[in-house]
This record gives structure tokens, C-alpha cells and sequence, in this order.
């Protein structure tokens, strides 16, 4: 590689870097940001009148691929006042993480203690430990506890755990000296959990990051395509500004949201490798390749009857006309 190739290929690097920073507002988000700040306000006021009133919590609801984690990140780093944990920072108004694996509420509560700046210093056990994430999280002055993949908490355990674990969760909302909000994200098997309980339920407001279809989000997917091609300097070849071209780009996508994104911004990143001043339909075909190992009549950008693809088959392995398929459609 030459000094020359390897300076342009850094520069696209950079490129692409800065174009999957760019953040893309929509409706879900929106109706997520109105939400919590609501949320917020209720407990900054209901804290200068020292009420002790149970706080509530916010589900976030979509399938992988959909842009949920992003959303929740864009949510919180990018809130104009919310005070986030930062090193000398006594005050950590929320507190994010992942839900570990094993997804055990011993974990899970360790976690949140590491996060806040507590981490144990010997074993203990989980009620303990959360008798001290419920101290902690006043003494941080903490009003809400995100947790990514929540339902890793709930899926594939027994009843006991599953009962624990919703419990645990409502003791935080209710707890009589601190009550913290929840923001949980995670994928629709999150629901089973939240309807399993008749008071969890009534103190979630859900927010679903739906499919994008043709049908519905055409607009959206038009503007969404124009916007990256715009900020890429690629000029459009005449085939992509087709709608037939768009439908296949929903469809290669997996009708999610963030998987779409996606798609767009590997096609102008194979446009761009191969020094292309025009994105085309075969930049996607070949980017679609690269990511599924798939032969052309399974590539969506392709194949004639594309609509039988299941793109969310595992990679590799796709799969047409398959009876047992799940696969989104337009």
C-alpha cells in the first residue's frame, strides 16, 4: 500500500466516521424526548417540594437493527440539562448501562454500583447489594437508571427470578426515601415483562420503534437517502433516485430503522474505496455481498423477486422461499 492509497483510505475512514456520527431525528425519537423531559420535570419539582411520590419509567421498545440504543444515547448526551456521572461530579442525575450477562439482578446491581462510583469490594449478596445501589443512588442524587437490554433480565428465566426481578424494579420506582425512574430499552420481548405485572405496567409509558415500510415512511426514506448522499459529495446516479431502487434499499435493510442507515452508509463507503464520484446500484449489491457472503440471486439489489429474501436470515446463509421464514416485507 502506498503512502498516497493509504492517506486516501484514512480520509474515507474519517468520512464515513463523521457520517455515522450524524444523528437522524424521527417521530419515535421525538415522541421519547417529550416524554422524559416530562418525566424529568416531574421529579426535579416533586424533589424541591420534597414529596417522596413513586417515579415512573419509560419503555423504548423496538427490534435489533431499529436504532433504540442510539436513540437512548442521543437522548441523554445530547439533553440540554440533564447532569450526567462525570469524574469530581458528585451529582449523576442518570445512570446508563447494559445489562451484563449473565443477566442476573447480582449483576446487574454490581453494575450500577461500578457505575456510580461504588464498586464492591468483596462479594455480596444481591439483596445487599441492592440495598446499597438504593443508598448510593441518593447519595448521587441519581433520578433515573437506564438499562439496555432489559429484557435480557426477564427472557428465559424462572418464575421466582422473573418475579424478582419485577419487584426489584418496582422498589426502586417506590422506594420511600429515593424513588428513581427507569428508562428500559429493549427488544418487544420487553413487553412480556412489563404486562406481567399489573402496577409495572401502569407506571411504563412505551415508546416502539416500529418497522419502516415503503407504504408509511416513504418520505422519510427519500430524505433519509438525499440527506447521506448529500453530506457523502457523491453524485447520484439517475437509477438510485428510482423508487424502485428505495424499495429495495427498505427491504435490504430489514425494514428497521437504523439497519437502513446502515445499508446507505456501506454502499457510499464501497463507492468511496473504489474512488466512484457517482454512488450506484452495484456499490450496494457489492456492499450487501460483503456483509451477507451471499450469491446474487439471494442479494437483494439483484434479485429479480427480491421480496422473498429474508435478509435477517443468519448472514451467509440466506434463504429464499422459505415457508418458516420470519422476514420483514415492504
Amino acid at each position: 500500500m502506498t503512502d498516497q492509497h493509504k492517506t486516501n483510505c484514512d480520509d474515507i475512514d474519517l468520512q464515513i466516521a463523521e457520517l455515522r456520527s450524524a444523528f437522524v431525528s424521527h417521530q419515535a425519537f421525538q415522541n421519547l424526548e417529550m416524554i422524559f423531559d416530562r418525566h424529568l420535570r416531574r421529579r426535579r419539582a416533586a424533589i424541591r417540594l420534597g414529596n417522596r411520590s413513586e417515579a415512573r419509567g419509560i419503555a423504548l421498545i423496538g427490534a435489533s437493527g431499529s436504532g433504540k440504543s442510539t436513540a437512548a444515547e442521543r437522548l441523554f448526551d445530547n439533553h440540554p440539562s440533564l447532569i450526567l456521572p462525570t469524574e469530581g461530579q458528585d451529582v449523576a442525575e442518570v445512570i446508563r448501562l447494559q445489562v451484563p450477562s449473565p443477566a442476573t439482578l447480582k449483576n446487574v446491581g454490581a453494575t450500577i454500583l461500578s457505575g456510580l462510583g461504588y464498586p464492591l469490594a468483596r462479594d455480596k449478596s444481591a439483596a445487599i447489594i441492592w440495598t446499597q445501589v438504593r443508598q448510593f443512588l441518593q447519595l448521587r442524587r441519581t433520578m433515573f437508571v437506564h438499562l439496555d437490554e432489559a429484557q435480557d433480565l426477564y427472557i428465559s428465566k424462572g418464575i421466582k427470578a422473573r418475579n424478582d426481578v419485577v419487584n426489584t424494579l418496582k422498589s426502586l420506582m417506590n422506594d420511600k426515601d429515593w424513588p428513581v425512574g427507569l428508562v428500559l430499552s429493549g427488544t418487544p420481548d420487553l413487553i412480556k415483562m412489563i404486562n406481567s405485572d399489573v402496577q409495572l405496567k401502569r407506571r411504563i409509558d412505551v415508546v416502539h420503534l416500529g418497522a419502516v415500510s415503503w407504504i408509511s415512511h416513504e418520505a422519510d426514506v427519500k430524505g433519509l437517502f438525499a440527506g447521506f448522499v448529500s453530506k457523502s459529495g457523491l453524485g447520484n446516479d439517475v437509477e438510485l433516485g428510482e423508487d424502485a431502487f428505495l424499495k429495495r434499499l427498505v427491504h435490504a435493510g430489514g425494514n428497521e430503522f437504523g439497519l437502513i442507515i446502515d445499508m446507505i452508509l456501506c454502499g457510499i463507503e464501497e463507492a468511496l474505496y473504489v474512488e466512484s464520484d457517482q454512488l450506484k446500484l452495484a456499490h450496494f449489491a457489492e456492499a450487501f455481498r460483503r456483509k451477507s457472503g451471499c450469491i446474487p440471486a439471494f442479494n437483494p439489489f439483484l434479485a429479480e423477486d427480491y421480496r422473498t429474501i429474508d435478509v435477517k436470515a443468519v448472514m451467509g446463509w440466506l434463504e429464499l422461499n422459505d415457508p418458516s421464514s420470519s422476514g420483514a416485507r415492504i
